[in-house]
């Protein structure tokens, strides 16, 4: 999962990247994502390894929401795991996945407001240049 995720977060990481970023060493990569091409896990490599599309992230026909890719991702890993290890990581998935998702909304935020005082010009830090930057975002 920690391979999945990193090629989700980064795509295009070259195997060492790869490897580091998940944890494991590239020979146990290249046994992991053997396996998870096997479970149906379509990893693949073109220019660093990638996996958004059978996510439905891009491409010809992308998801309608992300809530359909997290469906299609618990569908994935109930067709993998035995029931009650699957029921256990759900339930963990669903306690765990607002907090994460608030982090990552507020982590897209920051980029954004920072993008903003940069291209306005002004590489000012600290709440002052953002708030001066939500004021702006919204017509103050």
């Amino acid at each position: 999962m920690r391979i999945l995720a990193a090629v989700i977060r980064e795509p295009g990481l070259r195997p060492g990247q790869l490897a580091a970023r998940a944890g494991v060493s590239e020979s146990t990569l290249f046994r992991d994502l053997g396996m998870l091409r096997r479970k149906g896990y379509p990893v693949t490599f073109s220019d660093g390894y990638q996996l958004q599309e059978s996510l439905g992230l891009d491409g010809p026909n992308p998801a309608l929401s992300l809530g359909a890719v997290y469906e299609h991702q618990l569908d994935l890993l109930k067709d993998q795991l035995p029931a009650t290890l699957a029921d256990q990581v759900q339930a963990e998935l669903e306690a765990e996945a607002p907090a994460a998702l608030a982090a990552i909304v507020a982590a897209v935020i920051e980029r954004q407001l920072q993008r903003r005082l940069e291209h306005a010009g002004g590489r000012r830090r600290g709440p002052e240049g953002r708030d001066a930057a939500v004021a702006a975002a919204h017509g103050s």
